[in-house]
């Protein structure tokens, strides 16, 4: 019999016929040796590489250097005046004044910019701590669905072996008149289709691991591990919920938007009278000369700083309204993403359980295909039903894992980010 089988293979590759399949090796892509790091490694990349941090490490430095020029003193400056005047003996004579100026900040409005700055660096600090965290969080979702793409990618690279082995089998039986035409071509449908479902696979994990290159600054091409970092449960409870919220940093910065609109309030009341000019120097004459005192003082009979000061007032009013919404649909948001993730546990373990009976039934269609009990069709839609039910627990894991990264974002905290062998919950 194996002769037979040997014997219809041969015949059928040297006559060509176009309803098999040739079956040559493959190249298959694979990845390189992986570049391992550690999560702080991993937290050090992410924010080096970040284009947003960059640019709100630089913004919060030049506040420093801006909130110093704000609370200079103005340009001091000379003035120099040369006028004709009465002489004391009759005629005119040439009388020349020159006075060094001097621009002084008053106090009180130095100390209001001081506060006004130090408030504008503590939001920026805080802002620079949110975007770094939220970089963090899409890194780190990026990675964990890196993960389940190349456990899903290693499910379809298994099935397609095992569909290529079956319609090798199928041909020689084929060929030996064992089966028929419509069995076999069942076979090369199913390859055909696992063969696809491959090459869709390796692309969307290919795309991901590029994506995740581009935020940890990695050219090369390795694949990326990352130590104790894997797919884990969350265990959150309503008041670590709670306590979590009560530290959201979106709600910190708009409490200092608020103090900052305060401030400028201030800042625009007090400038009515925030500065004047002081000076001193000498007057010389033909006759005569002397020591010069002057002294400017501004009046301020102006709308402008009052309607300032009403502008900011009104912003403040706005921002203590936005951070009440705020506050409450974050809250709305977190409880209903955590919510979620319970029930999409729960999805996954159903997942897992379809996908163990799933496999059963593939073995008992196996056996019952072999023993000529099962067609071709059943056996082939059975095995399916087992490919469908393991990629469906890859994409329930994917689902929990952009739901935990939209509950990480609305508490601006990044969760399980810990060794592996401290995680709350080591299912996986």
């Amino acid at each position: 019999m194996r002769f037979c089988l040997f014997l219809a293979l041969l015949v059928g590759y040297i006559w060509g016929d176009s309803e098999f399949i040739d079956f040559e090796i493959e190249n298959e892509v694979y990845l390189s040796e992986p570049q391992v790091m550690n999560i702080d490694e991993f937290t050090q990349r992410v924010e080096k590489n970040s284009i947003n941090l960059a640019k709100s490490r630089a913004m919060a430095q030049s506040l420093v250097y801006e909130g110093k020029a704000q609370k200079a003193w103005n340009t001091s400056y000379i003035d120099a005046d040369i006028a004709p005047v009465k002489s004391p003996s009759g005629g005119t004579q040439i009388e020349s004044t020159i006075v060094l100026m001097l621009t002084p900040r008053l106090p009180w409005v130095t100390h209001t910019l001081r506060q006004s700055y130090q408030n504008k660096i503590l939001r920026q600090e805080k802002s620079y701590e949110l975007t770094k965290r939220l970089a963090l969080i899409s890194a780190k979702r990026l990675y964990l669905d890196y993960l389940v793409l190349k456990e899903q990618h290693q499910i379809y690279t298994n099935r397609y072996h095992n569909a290529r082995d079956q319609l090798k089998i199928s041909q020689a039986q084929y060929n030996a008149g064992r089966i028929s035409k419509s069995q076999y071509l069942f076979f090369k449908s199913d390859f055909l289709d696992t063969k696809y479902a491959l090459k869709t696979s390796h692309v969307e994990m290919i795309s991901a691991l590029s994506a995740l290159k581009v935020v940890l600054g990695i050219t090369d091409d390795s694949d990326i591990m990352v130590n104790d970092l894997a797919f884990t449960y969350l265990d959150f409870d309503e008041n670590a919920l709670e306590s979590t919220l009560a530290q959201n940093l979106y709600l910190e910065i708009v409490a200092l938007d608020v103090k900052d609109y305060q401030y400028s309030a201030q800042v625009a009341s007090r400038s009515r009278f925030d500065s004047f000019e002081i000076g001193g120097g000498f007057t010389k004459s033909e006759t005569s000369e002397g020591v010069q005192f002057s002294l400017q003082i501004p009046i301020p009979l102006t709308t402008k700083y009052g309607n300032q000061r009403a502008m900011y007032l009104a912003l403040q009013s706005g921002s203590i309204r936005e951070g009440e919404i705020l506050k409450d649909s974050l809250s709305v948001n977190a409880k209903s993403y955590l919510e979620q993730l319970f029930y999409k546990k729960e999805a996954i373990a159903l997942a897992k359980d379809n996908e163990n009976n799933k496999r059963e039934l593939s073995e008992i269609a196996k056996i019952g295909y072999e023993a000529g009990k099962t067609s071709a069709f059943e056996y082939l839609s059975v095995k399916n039903d087992h490919l469908s039910a393991m990629i469906a627990t890859t994409q329930a894991k994917r689902d929990y894992i952009n739901t935990l990264a939209m509950l990480e974002e609305t508490l601006s905290s990044v969760l399980n980010l810990q060794p592996v062998s401290l995680a709350y919950n080591k299912d996986n």
